[in-house]
């Protein structure tokens, strides 16, 4: 059951509003985003099963005009915390991602480093909804970086595998890829996990959305991120311009 209705803006063919309330009350009440979402046909999406049933999926992004690999470090480390005057509201962050699909993130667990925010050995939890599929977890932070950032998710306090965000420079913008494999690696029964997971929550069509969302997501950043690295500051409060 969709979430919301999307439809373009008279006269354009190119902006994206949202105008229905959602259907699952968990949903946050869209919001009007005044840019494009990028096709997932804009960017290279694959995934494959290994031998031993576990998922490997990659992306790779156009690049992100404007966007450079230390803006994308900061964004993750602060997206928990901040917010943005947008659309009439101070918002969290994380609704610049996305009309419907906006969810939320949180810190589950402090930064080895002890700065606030995403870090290497936090741990931060996400609520998400990919079209029907909710999607709710927490994941150990491995890396985050001006390269990099890495989590491994868990469930039940099992490790399913390894999400990796990696970033480079290029002329064009930032390049941005990511490699992610879903499922254990155990010997004997780890088929038999592996196999429940795709079955239950890791589908086809799952897979098919989390990928258009994604690429989605990555694709607006160009559109607000370099106007709000311009604007850091400690207390994280930010303000976008109205279209």
């Amino acid at each position: 059951m969709p979430v919301g209705t999307r439809c373009t803006t008279a006269g354009t063919g190119d902006y994206l509003i949202a105008f229905a309330l959602p259907v699952n009350p968990r949903h946050d009440a869209p919001r009007n985003i005044p840019w494009p979402l990028r096709d997932v046909q804009q960017a290279v999406t694959a995934h494959e099963i290994l031998a031993d049933g576990r998922i490997h999926l990659t992306i790779e992004h156009r690049p992100l005009p404007g966007v450079s690999t230390e803006m994308l470090a900061w964004w993750y480390r602060v997206l928990p915390l901040g917010k943005v005057q947008f659309d009439g509201a101070l918002r969290p962050l994380y609704h610049l991602f996305h009309p419907t699909e906006h969810g939320r993130i949180w810190v589950e667990g402090a930064a080895a480093d002890g700065r606030p925010g995403v870090g290497a050995g936090g741990v931060v939890a996400r609520y998400e909804w990919f079209g029907p599929y909710d999607s709710e977890g927490a994941a150990p932070v491995i890396e985050l970086s001006s390269r990099r950032f890495v989590t491994r998710p868990r469930v039940a306090g099992v490790t399913i595998g390894e999400l990796c965000h990696d970033w480079s420079d290029s002329t064009q913008g930032a390049a941005y890829t990511v490699d992610t494999v879903i499922g254990v690696d155990w010997p004997v029964v780890g088929p038999l996990v592996n196999f429940l997971l795709r079955r239950y929550v890791f589908s086809e069509g799952m897979l098919r959305e989390w990928k258009r969302h994604q690429v989605e997501e990555v694709g607006l950043l160009p559109h607000f991120l370099p106007e709000l690295y311009a604007q850091r500051n400690d207390r994280n409060i930010y303000r976008l311009p109205e279209p």
